[in-house]
């Protein structure tokens, strides 16, 4: 009896490996190469049938199944993920000149023996995808470059990513980097949408792409089509890896993985001006946004040799397309107050398309700047998406008779305070630091995505907790309960409860997080990621002397001051004091010393950890994991399917532990 049960559950589990391998080349067809085999009713019935089969076998469960791509409850919030490498950004090159100067200092370092290799710069969102022996592991925003947001179960919505790559042989850890776009044509039929249930329209793909990833609930990210092209890896290996940018990129369409047709490879200068040339007059013919080409040296090899600055790397450069332009008229100037105080002139604009995104505001940066442009209300001006993101004027064409110059105001628009141009500067700025204004816009930056993630707390709940005085600053967000919610505008009980619930939540959120949330001047994500790698809690940070402060890397005489200003505020310090006292912890990176100076290799899949919990381990206990074997490696971890790194640790004499090894070095609760 029990033969012919087992024979029978076998030939279940075929079957449902052959409906999965099936739906994932219709898939691949479909998303990737547009080029569908089946109707959409032939998909649904495999679906269909796998999903059934799936139900009642639930033994043969995977979470990489075609099934499993929404699933599960909204999220709470977003885990962090520390890239294996670090995630740069490019330099950026505007003509000829800047290119063959970038060129030159290639050429002397390396002999560009297999060209250049060019594509296209999509204006969409970075993203890092970790593939062990073939299958998903998890997905990141960019972040600060350092670290990103985990968005894994919101990239398995796209049918795009692929869960399981295609072939037999992949490295056996891999982490590839592309850009996830939304299309022109997906924009607009998602404002559709939008319109007809009365709510407004999206004003650009970049930033919807941008804003659905960091979305809680993988079923409305599931409703928008996403694409997305791979161009480069960080970690490889199990595997060889090519020689060239360009066989790699092929190896990735082999896999599944969506890459870019429109890319060159060029062997001489000339062909890298003619290719850039090409893209820039093609450009509106895309379906999706571009804002330049990227420009690589082709040899894996002549980049490793090159290698990167602290921000970017040496072997690839951007080329930047001109600025899209039109011209319309300056309806209005107004004024609004920053949360450092800094009162900022902007454009009121008639609206104008440029490229797509319909234009109606235009930031005018500073007093200086409306004098040297001479405008007033009233002018016909030319506007561009300056680097086709951000909106500025460029001068008058036409201007109405008896049109006068706009002045700095006398006070502060917001509180009615004195006001004062910064010295040397060229700023103004309210001196109130208990301003209106300031506070709000205090408030929303802390609540941001990027900052403390406080979802529901957006311009309009500041703007009233401030007006009615319940929060006149960012600690008392912490003293805030359901009831006083309610009180607010559009509040009940449940949208109360979920933005209470958001607001502890914030308490466990990272160092890194809370000192970009605090915005101290000329502290960005990155320099905010590189203290809270340095500090384990801020109370040991706002002690520290600018002279301690300039010895950490990256942080220079300005920065270290900034902060040293900032802590030294006594309205600040009372900030920070009760934010703490109310139960948060923010905690650093690194809280132990008992790996200190420790190098480790990872190579191979690993059971217990995936590899960004292994390199956590590592982190936290002081130590550093690296990507390459070397005489200085002190440990090589081999977990199965180990690669040629295991090879070269034996030849180097180098230690090589089990991942049972491994656990006892760095113990269970590491």
């Amino acid at each position: 009896m029990n033969k012919p049960m087992a024979m029978n559950q076998k030939n279940v589990r075929e079957e449902i490996e052959n409906l999965r391998k099936e739906i994932r080349r219709h898939d691949y067809l479909y998303y990737v190469k547009s080029a569908p085999e089946i109707s959409d009713r032939k998909y649904d019935e495999l679906y269909r049938k796998l999903q059934k089969l799936e139900e009642e076998n639930p033994q043969f469960a995977d979470q990489n199944s075609p099934t499993r791509r929404v699933s599960g409850e909204p999220l709470k919030e977003f885990d962090t993920v520390r890239h294996t490498e670090p995630m740069l950004s490019l330099d950026n090159t505007y003509n000829r000149q800047d290119i063959e100067e970038w060129d030159k200092r290639v050429r002397k370092r390396v002999n560009v023996s297999d060209g250049y290799e060019i594509e296209e710069k999509i204006d969409g969102v970075g993203i890092s995808l970790a593939y062990i022996n073939g299958r998903l592991d998890y997905a990141a925003t960019r972040g600060n470059g350092i670290q990103g947001d985990d968005i894994t179960r919101n990239i398995k919505t796209q049918k795009v990513i692929p869960l399981v790559l295609r072939g037999r042989k992949h490295p056996s850890f891999m982490e590839v980097r592309g850009e996830m776009f939304m299309t022109l044509s997906e924009l607009k039929r998602v404002n559709k949408d939008r319109v007809k249930r009365g709510k407004s329209a999206f004003s650009n793909p970049r930033n919807t792409c941008a804003g659905t990833l960091k979305l809680l609930d993988p079923s409305v990210v599931a409703q928008r089509k996403m694409k997305a092209f791979f161009y480069s890896c960080g970690a490889w290996e199990g595997l060889e890896l090519p020689e060239t940018q360009s066989r790699m990129l092929e190896l990735f369409s082999e896999w599944g993985l969506p890459v870019n047709e429109e890319r060159y490879v060029c062997p001489a200068l000339k062909d890298v001006f003619d290719v850039c040339e090409k893209l820039e007059r093609e450009r509106d013919k895309r379906d999706y946004e571009i804002d330049g080409a990227v420009i690589k040296v082709n040899s894996l090899g002549e980049q490793r040799q090159l290698g990167a600055t602290v921000k970017s790397p040496r072997w690839a450069v951007a080329y930047k397309f001109k600025a899209k332009k039109e011209v319309t008229v300056l309806k209005d100037i107004e004024f609004s107050v920053g949360r450092t105080g800094v009162i900022t002139p902007t454009a009121h604009l008639e609206p104008v398309k440029i490229g797509g995104v319909v234009i109606s505001k235009a930031t005018l940066h500073n007093f200086d700047q409306v004098r040297k442009l001479g405008v007033s209300r009233g002018d016909s001006v030319e506007v561009e998406r300056g680097g086709d993101v951000i909106p500025k004027i460029l001068g008058v064409i036409k201007k109405p008779e008896n049109s006068t110059l706009v002045e700095p105001p006398q006070n502060c628009p917001s509180c009615e305070s004195a006001i004062r141009k910064d010295p040397g500067g060229v700023y103004y700025r309210c001196l109130n630091s208990r301003c209106p204004a300031q506070v709000v816009q205090k408030i929303i930056h802390y609540a941001s995505v990027g900052a403390m993630d406080i979802q529901g707390l957006g311009e309009s709940v500041a703007e009233q907790l401030y007006e009615k005085n319940m929060v006149k600053d960012i600690s008392d967000l912490y003293a805030l309960d359901k009831d006083d919610l309610e009180k607010l505008e559009l509040f009940g009980e449940k949208r109360a409860r979920n933005l209470i619930d958001a607001i502890q939540m914030s308490k466990r959120k990272s160092l890194a997080d809370f000192l970009f949330g605090l915005g101290i001047p000329n502290i960005g994500k990155h320099t905010a990621g590189i203290l809270a790698e340095k500090y384990p809690d801020v109370r040991s940070l706002m002690d520290t002397p600018c002279e301690e402060l300039e010895k950490i890397n990256e942080i220079g005489p300005v920065v270290a001051q900034s902060i040293r200003d900032f802590f030294s505020d006594p309205g600040n310090r009372k900030t920070v004091t009760e934010i703490l006292k109310s139960g948060a912890g923010f905690s650093g990176v690194k809280v132990g010393n008992k790996l200190k100076g420790k190098r480790f290799v990872f190579t191979g899949a690993l059971k217990k950890y995936n590899r960004r919990e292994a390199k956590e381990r590592v982190d936290s206990a002081g130590g550093r994991v690296t990507s390459s074997v070397s005489s200085s490696t002190d440990f090589v971890v081999a977990g199965e399917s180990p690669g040629s790194k295991l090879k070269k640790a034996r030849e180097l004499g180098v230690r090589v532990i089990s991942e049972e090894d491994f656990t006892d070095i760095v113990g269970e609760g590491a």
